[in-house]
């Protein structure tokens, strides 16, 4: 049921024109119909007359339905997910260290060359022993109670961009309830980012909208995703971030299983 709301929100405008071209069509029945049965002279031309105006009634009713629908997905799902994101609890310590990278550099902090210019291509920072040896013991403690999306991360994707990646859960996946899409949108020129989705896995096309962001996020929470309005199976996640011109990286995706 979630992603028939889904599509209806998605394709509201034209399911609106497909139910205003079918009602005008109705309309034009309904007035060779009464025609019809003002000119019928024997009982059985009335009762068919009577037949095809039960019948423009029943689809009306049907159409009044389909549209009340499209309207209540489109209307409530894109204030929903707003306040499901803005209502997520904070990701817990473990967590949050298991997903961070500590070696990319973001492209829109460049470190400083020794001449005081920005380097285009960063070198990695040299890691820190006592930051290294930190990291290992959260790591170790987050290993000592395994957690579905824990464990997912040690797959997170490559992505080819640092300014768009999906960090947990990881490729492959298993899901179930209420879970967060964790991973960095950033850029020099940031616009929004959005969150999609196709059936299948490693799906390359046929993505439907399911959340946006108007703010930078640095490996944080980028949606929250109810599992429940997905049927059971691999689904693909797409991360796309775009720029004030229009333009975007190349999207991040991932492929996770729903196990309801």
């Amino acid at each position: 049921m979630g992603v028939v709301f889904q599509i209806a929100a998605t394709y509201a405008p034209y399911i609106y024109l497909a139910c205003g071209l079918v009602a005008l069509y109705q309309l034009y029945r309904l007035w060779q119909v009464r025609g019809e049965r003002r000119q019928a002279v024997f009982s059985l031309e009335r009762e068919k007359a009577v037949r095809d105006l039960s019948g423009i009634f029943s689809t009306a009713m049907i159409l009044l339905v389909v549209m009340g629908v499209t309207y209540f997905a489109a209307s409530t799902l894109p204030r929903a997910a707003d306040t499901m994101q803005e209502a997520s609890p904070t990701l817990p310590a473990q967590f949050v260290v298991a997903v961070t990278p500590t070696d990319t550099p973001l492209p829109v902090t460049p470190s400083a060359t020794p001449t005081g210019t920005a380097s285009p291509t960063p070198e990695p920072p040299t890691p820190d022993p006592l930051q290294a040896t930190q990291t290992a013991n959260a790591l170790a403690n987050a290993t000592a109670t395994p957690r579905p999306l824990a464990q997912a991360q040690a797959n997170s994707p490559v992505c080819s961009d640092p300014r768009t990646v999906i960090s947990a859960p990881g490729n492959g996946a298993v899901v179930s309830g209420v879970f967060n899409l964790v991973g960095t949108a950033t850029h020099e020129q940031f616009n929004y980012y959005k969150v999609e989705f196709a059936p299948g896995a490693d799906a390359q096309e046929g993505f439907t909208y399911l959340a946006d962001g108007r703010g930078q996020v640095f490996d944080g929470t980028l949606a929250s995703i109810n599992s429940r309005g997905f049927a059971n199976g691999p689904w693909t996640f797409q991360l796309t971030v775009v720029d004030q011109t229009g333009n975007f990286p190349p999207p991040c995706r991932v492929t996770l299983t729903v196990g309801n």
